[in-house]
């Protein structure tokens, strides 16, 4: 206003205590002069806190083992989006469309996270059956079959459990200068105590061959890429 040298500030406002030559004077109400100090924006923090753990949880919710990092999201989402609201009511609704929108999405997120807990427990209950094929026995009928390049290895597998399956036989030839190939025979649909014949054979340039079953799995999770 250029009418004093000094005016005091008392850390939240200026007042009417002011100065001229160093005389001290009380000046008018520091309100007709339109002096105030700007006031401090609320704080969003609630709000937009809200929004992103919700979005995060939709996003999440339905990958497998992350869907518990989502449900997390989610409820997060609901306690910040009613903080958000609370400090909305406090300052006329500033940024109220952002805590609503959390809370919003929040149900969304938690109904994605039960999908996301059964596609676990599905996907664990896959990848286990392709580690752990079940109680079996395996035969191998004859040494292996050289003929015009092809080795061939014949055998069984027996079902020793209760209830039908899948298995995948890894079997590995190998010549006398410890070259070797690896093949994969898929045998399916075995039944309780039934036993079912496998072959499988693979072209080696060798005059002899050495075969033994490496490994013996299921089938692939969800079938990826395995065909019959």
């Amino acid at each position: 206003m250029g009418r004093f040298e000094h005016r005091y500030f008392n850390g939240v406002q200026w007042t009417s205590d002011v100065s001229i030559n160093g005389q001290r004077y009380v000046d008018s109400p520091i309100e007709s002069f339109g002096m105030q100090m700007p006031t401090k924006k609320p704080s969003r923090a609630f709000a937009i806190t809200s929004l992103v753990t919700g979005i995060c949880g939709v996003a999440l919710g339905w990958i497998p083992f992350v869907f518990v990092i989502a449900a997390i999201a989610a409820v997060a989402a609901i306690v910040f989006g009613f903080l958000g609201l609370r400090s909305a009511r406090r300052h006329d609704g500033y940024r109220r469309r952002f805590a609503l929108a959390g809370l919003v999405l929040s149900p969304f997120a938690l109904a994605v996270c039960v999908g996301g807990f059964f596609f676990t427990r599905a996907a664990v209950r896959e990848f286990r059956d392709f580690v752990e094929p079940g109680p079996h026995e395996l035969f191998v009928e004859r040494p292996c079959i050289l003929e015009d390049g092809l080795a061939t290895l014949i055998g069984t597998i027996r079902n020793l459990d209760d209830r039908d399956h899948d298995y995948r036989i890894m079997v590995e030839f190998t010549s006398p200068r410890d070259e070797f190939e690896s093949t994969t025979v898929r045998v399916t649909d075995v039944n309780p105590d039934e036993i079912a014949p496998w072959s499988t054979s693979t072209p080696i340039v060798a005059d002899a061959v050495s075969c033994k079953v490496t490994d013996v799995f299921g089938p692939l999770p969800f079938d990826v890429n395995d065909q019959p």
